[in-house]
């Protein structure tokens, strides 16, 4: 059923219920003195209503109850299957009072781009986020965005709004169309001595950035905390200590921690205030910082240095206000 459909029914009862009351009103005695006490019995004169006009009020009631118990419990979301072109399985997503199609299949061990369309100016609907994929994504209002990944397992994998109260669903089948509910398969934090990186490894992510090392031999990078972190990714090197000032925009209470537990730091980001935090990673991999509530997230890319060598991490925290 179309929300057109949905609406123009309710817009109907609407109707109905008006004229049953504008009828019910047009039957009411004009002369006020009527509605007034009576001496023998110093109550208010009751009115009968038509039986017609109970009869459209508790049908239009009623009406609009099983609507919206079928809205909320028995509505199914709309289902789309990706098509393939080049190799990609692609799915346009419109996000206008949530997602259609809200429920996406694809087959597993092949690259999916969903092109997420926001006609929705709501704040709810400014991000999109796909938990198991460790993907947080911004949507301009009015433009396409483009969301990559390759799903390796069968299962659900759900996709919900920055607020997380609109959802929809990745449904993930094998090659020969069966599913099974498994855990989705995303890189894992690591951090060995002997990781190797390649050349090309800062151009992984648009939004990462490289530490600026300061005259005292201090990497130093900026995190603004607004919609997300931005940069998501800040690139390192090992065996040098780290400075990272986190400047808290937004007030959602998502945002007043920062973890970041392979150093086992944990901060309050107070408001409008710039954290620093800082610690010496002494081995490559990568290190993920999050929200307090693990659903904003971004990552430290620890490069090996020649200097570099295995021990314990250090870390120290202290609040700035600006």
């Amino acid at each position: 059923m179309k929300k057109t459909t949905i609406i123009s029914g309710i817009a109907s009862l609407g109707l109905v219920l008006g004229v049953a009351s504008s009828r019910a009103v047009a039957q009411m005695p004009h002369d006020m003195s009527d509605m007034q006490p009576t001496e023998q019995t110093g109550q208010f004169r009751r009115i009968d209503q038509p039986i017609a006009n109970k009869v459209a009020v508790t049908l239009g009631g009623l009406g609009l109850i099983g609507l919206e118990l079928w809205w909320f419990l028995l509505s199914k979301p709309k289902s789309r299957k990706a098509t393939t072109q080049g190799g990609v399985q692609e799915v346009t997503v419109r996000v206008d009072g949530g997602y259609e199609p809200s429920h996406i299949v694809v087959q597993a061990e092949q690259p999916v781009r969903l092109n997420f369309d926001r006609k929705d100016p709501s704040s709810c609907l400014e991000e999109v986020r796909f938990p198991d994929f460790r993907i947080a994504q911004e949507l301009p209002l009015n433009q396409i965005t483009p969301i990559e990944f390759t799903p390796d397992k069968p299962g659900r994998y759900q996709f919900t709004c920055g607020m997380n109260m609109f959802r929809g669903v990745v449904e993930v089948q094998s090659a020969n169309g069966g599913m099974a509910m498994a855990i989705a398969s995303v890189p894992q934090p690591t951090h060995h001595s002997d990781h190797t990186h390649h050349a090309d490894q800062s151009t992984v992510s648009a939004s990462g950035v490289e530490a600026i090392m300061t005259p005292a031999g201090i990497q130093q990078a900026t995190i603004t905390v607004a919609k997300g972190y931005q940069p998501k990714r800040v690139i390192v090197e090992a065996g040098n200590p780290v400075r990272l000032h986190f400047d808290r925009q937004n007030p959602s209470s998502c945002y007043d921690q920062l973890l970041i537990p392979d150093f086992a730091i944990t901060v309050n980001l107070p408001l409008d205030q710039t954290t620093t935090v800082e610690f010496t990673p002494e081995q490559a991999g990568e290190y993920e910082f999050m929200c307090g509530m693990k659903m904003n997230r971004g990552v430290i890319e620890v490069r090996a240095s020649n200097s570099t060598s295995d021990g314990k991490v250090i870390a120290q925290t202290s609040i700035q206000v600006r």
